[in-house]
């Protein structure tokens, strides 16, 4: 498998960053009034696309930095502590450790709760409701905040290609470190190895508490209109989707705010979202606008940083892009979607390639829901459903699927298989 090391996230062109006061430019900060124009923007462009939208308020930590900072800083405290009462010193480091591994791993805020909210906006539409627990069979989703500046991360990313990040540093060269020089301690072994891990892991410690304050004092990067953003690559899907017949009670699209932040609009979103939704085998295609010298458009196979979660990569296997599968380091909209039990994929990529993989991936998860028993109006236990083949056992629908009720108005199955994919419809 490929890696993929960092990636942009940039607002749609033709999104003005600006403060309420004056029109120029300014640095794009997480939960920020440039934030909120951009939502309202990209709420402005699925309305002219006559679609029902939702600006939705939330309260999220936008800061990642401020979340290494605090883990780092006690952790470096407790191993100072441990050199008196190891045995305190080594709980303490053991406490820190697990809450950081559980934020980054598994998206379970413990000392991470101490990092103040602030107030962002989700883009949904339709908006939440019981729609969400009908017939969508596929949700297209992307971040559209600004990722802060973070020259110490980019510095990893062009020697290491990605293998090493900031998160790994501070769990397995400082943290984990630091906690078996403390219990070393506790067992009676104190001498000159014992110090030395202590002051390297230490020092590995302090030098990322001096990273993530370089990274505040760098501020945000200045949005512009010259790149290729993930938003408009979703908008471009959406416009093929719906020209092609698709419509609102079938097809969702969110826009997430403070992505750049371990995922965290996505995070709250799928959190709430309805058991049916993962259920009905409802897919996510998440967007990310990949690096411009990237050969072919990737999708992800595995996403995040201390652990990896498997997506859901086999639903681009058919795609005509032939896109390859790849390990996102990072929390996105997918990754959050997956931790609810939702299939979910991150397409990773520019212009037409990009889209193209995404109708492929749609076309599948809207074929899925359509060959649902309830969506043909059915039940679930049908006699007419195969044993061996019931919803979410597969990725593809059944090879012999029921018949539609008499006069329902869906489109029998086999009506259904031969119809020609969407994608197809409009750009071939």
């Amino acid at each position: 498998m490929g890696s993929i090391p960092t990636r942009r996230i940039d607002v749609p062109k033709g999104v003005q960053i600006a403060t309420s006061d004056d029109d120029r430019e300014t640095t794009g900060v997480p939960a920020s009034e440039g934030e909120r124009q951009a939502a309202n923007r990209l709420a402005a462009e699925l309305r002219q696309r006559g679609l029902r939208v939702e600006v939705e308020s939330i309260a999220v930590r936008p800061s990642e930095a401020g979340s290494v900072l605090l883990h780092a800083s006690i952790a470096l405290g407790a191993g100072l502590l441990g050199l008196k009462w190891p045995l305190v010193g080594a709980a303490v480091c053991l406490a820190v450790a697990f809450s950081f591994y559980a934020e980054r791993a598994l998206g379970l805020n413990l000392l991470g709760r101490l990092v103040p909210r602030r107030s962002s906006q989700n883009v949904v539409s339709p908006p939440t409701g019981p729609v969400w627990s009908g017939g969508i069979g596929i949700v297209l989703s992307a971040g559209y905040d600004i990722p802060g500046a973070y020259p110490v991360g980019e510095w990893l990313s062009r020697r290491l290609s990605g293998q090493l990040t900031s998160d790994r540093v501070v769990f397995w060269g400082g943290m984990f470190p630091l906690f078996v020089a403390t219990m070393l301690r506790v067992t009676g072994i104190d001498g000159f190895g014992t110090g030395l891990l202590q002051l390297l892991s230490s020092a590995v410690l302090l030098s990322m508490i001096v990273a993530q304050l370089d990274r505040w004092m760098a501020g945000r990067p200045i949005a512009g209109d010259q790149d290729p953003a993930a938003p408009e690559l979703l908008l471009e899907a959406l416009d093929e989707l719906l020209e092609a017949g698709g419509q609102e009670g079938d097809i969702a699209v969110c826009f997430f705010g403070c992505e750049s932040a371990s995922g965290a609009g996505a995070t709250d979103f799928f959190g709430r979202a309805p058991q049916e939704l993962g259920d009905s085998n409802a897919t996510v295609v998440n967007f990310i606008a990949g690096d411009e010298s990237a050969d072919r458009v990737q999708i992800t196979a595995r996403e995040g940083d201390l652990t990896t979660l498997k997506m859901n990569s086999e639903l681009g296997a058919d795609s005509e892009q032939d896109p390859e599968p790849a390990i996102l380091r990072s929390n996105t909209g997918a990754l959050a979607a997956r931790r609810s039990g939702i299939r979910a994929v991150t397409v990773v990529g520019r212009g037409d390639e990009a889209v193209d993989t995404a109708l492929d991936m749609a076309d599948a998860g809207l074929e899925s829901v359509e060959l649902r028993p309830d969506a043909l109006g059915l039940d679930a236990d049908d006699d007419h459903q195969p044993d061996d083949q019931k919803p979410g056992d597969s990725d593809r629908p059944a090879t012999s699927p029921p018949e539609a009720a008499p006069g329902d108005g869906s489109p029998a199955p086999a009506e259904a298989e031969r119809r020609p994919r969407k994608r197809n419809v409009t750009r071939n």
